[in-house]
């Protein structure tokens, strides 16, 4: 992996124009909100306070996990669905559509943003993390390992199964951990439709 050094001017302002926020948490939980957002339907209510709400759920629960990380692979799959049932019961509690697709984007989207905000170490976590499903990614998944996509839109996913079974299969198929893969693959896709729509 390629590195390359900015002063420390450029690399805050970066980080709060991206971000926003001062503290990790509920920056990177926020900004990954709004990554999944336009798929939530609140039928004219506030979606705020189920978002506070699961931003907290996400600051303790990742920063539990942090102090004492898993070992494997497994312990940290194992985390994820545990925390992705509970975000999913949340909402299952609150009367609105929220499922698989929207807690994997959720939870992955913040372990995404955490590394690239570097103020909490995900070190020894990195390896494990999933890569966060959306269209971009499964057209990078298709387009550059032949695999198929799990369903026809990341929002409606709705099997944990099908879900671990999809992030094994890139798993098997890479040789960078995958979320370093995606790093790499989601700019590649995201280029490459630009292109065609012009």
């Amino acid at each position: 992996m390629a590195e390359i050094l900015i002063d420390k001017d450029r690399f805050d302002f970066l980080q709060y124009a991206f971000f926003g926020g001062d503290k990790p948490f509920p920056a990177v939980s926020d900004r990954a909100y709004r990554d999944l957002c336009r798929t939530l339907r609140f039928h004219g209510e506030s979606g705020t306070k189920y978002r506070d709400h699961v931003g907290r759920v996400l600051d303790a629960e990742i920063t539990a996990m942090l102090s004492k990380p898993p070992d494997t692979q497994a312990g940290y799959d194992t985390w994820h669905r545990s925390l992705c049932d509970e975000l999913i019961g949340y909402y299952a509690s609150t009367g609105f559509e929220f499922n698989l697709g929207h807690a994997q984007k959720w939870v992955n989207m913040t372990m995404k943003y955490i590394y690239i905000y570097s103020q909490l170490d995900v070190t020894p976590v990195f390896d494990y993390l999933h890569v966060p499903l959306d269209s971009y990614v499964f057209g990078a998944v298709e387009n550059d390992l032949g695999i198929k996509p799990p369903c026809s839109a990341w929002s409606k996913l709705t099997s944990y199964e099908q879900y671990i079974r999809y992030q094994k299969r890139i798993r098997a198929a890479v040789t960078a951990p995958p979320l370093r893969w995606e790093f790499q693959n989601w700019l590649s896709e995201a280029k490459r439709r630009n292109m065609n729509q012009e």
